[in-house]
């Protein structure tokens, strides 16, 4: 499939530019739960709950709506959360 064709098929640009699965949970999620796709999966997957970024304060928000949907991203944020409240 070209680059052209996935984009139409499976992504839209968001407010900020940025492409974004039109679907959810993802068109590529098995029903098992497992990637169909996870040996070939895009950088955006390979990097998911993108949690180890230098700049986490640029996607912080992304990382909070993150929480809702990705049990390991909330207890990231419960561990960092637990320093702050010594």
């Amino acid at each position: 499939m070209k680059s052209s064709e996935f984009i139409d098929e499976y992504l839209y640009r968001d407010s900020d530019g940025d492409y974004v699965l039109k679907s959810a949970p993802c068109s590529f999620l098995g029903a098992d739960n497992k990637c169909l796709v996870y040996e070939d999966r895009p950088k955006a997957c390979r990097e998911y709950p993108h949690t180890n970024r230098k700049n986490m304060l640029g996607i912080l928000d992304l990382s909070l709506k993150n929480t809702l949907v990705c049990p390991a991203v909330l207890k990231i944020f419960y561990e960092i959360g637990k320093e702050y409240r010594k």
